[in-house]
C-alpha cells in the first residue's frame, strides 16, 4: 500500500457475539465477521483484509477504527472520551505549573520547605520535580509514568477518530461550559450534546475534504 489506509468497524450485538461489518479503500463491499471480545475485533477485521486483498497479514499498514452500530452509545462514548482527555490535560497542565513555579521560587533562593508550603505539597515532592527540571522532564501531580501513558492511550484514540485538529478547541469550550456549574452535577445529556458537537465538526471536516 502507497499509503497508510483506514478500515472502519462497525460491531453490534448479537446475542453473546459481536457482528462486525468491515469497509474500506480497497475492499469491494462491507464485508461480515463476528468475535467473542472486542479486543478480538481489530485482529479479525485485519485478517479478513488481508484475504480479500490476497495479502499477507504483515503487509496490511493501515488503522482500524471501531465504532458501535448503536448511536445512542457511540456518541455517549465519544463524549466520555472527551471528557476522560479533559481531565488528563488539565492534569498535566497543572502538573507542569506546578513544576516551573517551583523551579523558578528555588531560583529565588526559597528554600524546600517554605515552596512547599506556598503552594501544599510536601518538600519532599518539591525536591523530586526539581530533579526531574533538571534532567528536563516533566512530571505529573502523582506518578509521571501510568499518567503519561494514559494521556498517550487517549491521544491515540482521538487519532484514530481524525479529531486531532478540533480536539483542543472542544476541550476549551467544554471545560468554560463545566466552570459555569457544579461539575458533579454534569448529567449525561451534556455529555451526548458534547458528542454531538464533535460529530458536526467530524461531519463538516469530511464534507471540505
Amino acid at each position: 500500500m502507497s499509503k497508510r489506509d483506514t478500515y472502519i468497524i462497525t460491531a453490534s450485538r448479537s446475542d453473546a457475539w459481536w457482528a462486525l461489518t468491515v469497509s474500506g479503500r480497497g475492499l469491494k463491499r462491507s464485508y461480515h465477521t463476528q468475535v467473542k471480545r472486542l479486543e478480538q475485533a481489530e485482529e479479525m477485521a485485519r485478517d479478513l483484509v488481508a484475504t480479500m486483498l490476497d495479502m499477507d497479514v504483515s503487509e496490511i499498514d493501515a488503522d482500524f477504527d471501531l465504532t458501535v452500530a448503536d448511536d445512542e452509545v457511540a456518541t455517549e462514548l465519544e463524549a466520555t472520551l472527551v471528557t476522560r482527555l479533559a481531565a488528563t490535560l488539565v492534569k498535566q497542565k497543572a502538573a507542569e505549573a506546578t513544576q516551573a513555579t517551583v523551579a523558578d521560587l528555588a531560583r529565588r533562593g526559597y528554600v524546600h520547605r517554605d515552596i512547599g508550603y506556598l503552594l501544599g505539597i510536601s518538600h519532599q515532592a518539591v525536591g523530586k520535580l526539581l530533579n526531574e527540571a533538571e534532567r528536563g522532564t516533566t512530571a505529573s501531580e502523582d506518578d509521571a509514568g501510568p499518567h503519561s501513558q494514559a494521556l498517550s492511550s487517549l491521544k491515540d484514540t482521538f487519532d484514530r477518530l481524525r479529531m486531532t485538529h478540533d480536539t483542543e478547541a472542544l476541550l476549551k469550550s467544554y471545560l468554560l461550559d463545566v466552570a459555569e456549574g457544579d461539575p458533579t452535577d454534569l448529567k449525561l445529556d451534556r455529555l451526548r450534546a458534547l458528542g454531538e458537537r464533535l460529530r458536526r465538526r467530524r461531519r463538516l471536516r469530511l464534507t471540505d475534504a
